[in-house]
């Protein structure tokens, strides 16, 4: 036990002695790389989400921004799965990755910290709308599709045995294989991340429209930017930037309308946008970064329409602002 604890403690000040750097050789080199997930097809035995690249390289954007003054100088590159975007983060060949599924033995094992959730995704189950199926009652005795010993599969069996409704399950060892079937009606019913299923869902193109979500949400699994451990001020900026993303939602402030906005009289805009100095000289940004990150990338309904609600045909759901019935809510930007 001792030795265990020792060789914890010697990866954690590794982390904070390298992980201290970040922020440092970012702004010497007035350019950041930054690694998103493009979650391939082949299952891998641990990536559950579908392709939101997407978001997180607008999330990467916004960021650089806000340490840069511009997004012209950030890097973005796409890894097909977490290990290898954790990797990279680990030797320093990008110094954010974000879409990372945290947990803490992957905080362990890479060294890294976790940001703010910029997507919350869970489990949904997916129906042909002609099926008439609106519910998890309507599947008894019904054929489901799953990949193979996948947490999905575990926690569909988990929950309709919680409600018992019996059915019959298929499983597939390849997204592919398990899409195929779900368009031929081979199965009445998928299920599956909610990200993953609204992928496979566009990739039916004009048969799209023809299949739908049973409102029911199993298995939250938040999306997240991380970073290597021990960078404070690092880390800090990047829960800063998330959060201006989303209070810029909540105050109607876009990228049309942010420099209009900027001149608002309204309390909470005037510390978003610079009037107030006290959460830029805490982060030792410039006094309008929150505004060139707005500018740069919209705020955080755009992005989310942009790159997961419009390909996607996704809605807000638990994605929506507080305010809405959603899990966004921003740090109070003060």
């Amino acid at each position: 036990m001792i030795r265990l604890l020792t060789g914890v403690l010697l990866v954690l000040a590794f982390c904070n002695s390298a992980g201290a750097q970040t922020l440092a050789s970012v702004r010497a080199a007035h350019h950041m790389t930054c690694g998103t997930i493009q979650e391939a097809d082949d299952w891998n035995g641990q990536d559950i989400h579908g392709n939101l690249s997407a978001l997180g390289g607008e999330i990467c954007r916004a960021v650089g921004t806000a340490i840069l003054g511009t997004p012209d100088d950030v890097k973005i590159e796409a890894f097909p799965a977490e290990p290898e975007a954790l990797n990279a983060l680990k030797s320093d060949a990008v110094q954010l990755a974000v879409g990372i599924s945290p947990a803490a033995s992957t905080a362990l094992q890479y060294g890294v910290g976790f940001g703010p959730t910029v997507f919350y995704d869970s489990q949904r189950i997916m129906v042909p709308k002609s099926s008439g199926i609106t519910d998890l009652a309507g599947l008894r005795d019904k054929l489901i599709c799953a990949l193979d010993m996948t947490p999905p599969e575990r926690t569909l069996r988990d929950e309709m045995t919680a409600r018992a409704i019996p059915y019959a399950l298929m499983t597939h060892s390849e997204q592919g294989e398990m899409d195929a079937a779900v368009a031929v009606h081979r199965c009445i019913a998928a299920t599956a991340m909610e990200s993953r299923l609204a992928q496979s869902r566009a990739d039916f193109h004009a048969r799209a429209s023809d299949f739908v979500f049973l409102p029911e949400h199993f298995a939250l699994s938040p999306m997240v930017p991380a970073f290597r451990y021990g960078d404070a001020t690092f880390a800090l900026i990047v829960d800063w930037t998330v959060s201006a993303l989303i209070e810029a939602e909540a105050l109607g402030i876009t990228q049309q309308n942010v420099a209009e906005a900027s001149q608002r009289g309204d309390m909470r805009a005037q510390q978003l946008l610079g009037h107030d100095f006290a959460t830029a000289q805490a982060l030792g940004l410039a006094h309008d970064w929150a505004a060139k990150v707005i500018a740069a990338t919209g705020n955080y309904g755009e992005i989310f329409q942009r790159t997961a609600g419009g390909p996607y045909h996704l809605s807000r759901g638990l994605n929506a602002l507080w305010t809405k019935g959603g899990l966004m809510t921003p740090l109070p930007m003060h």
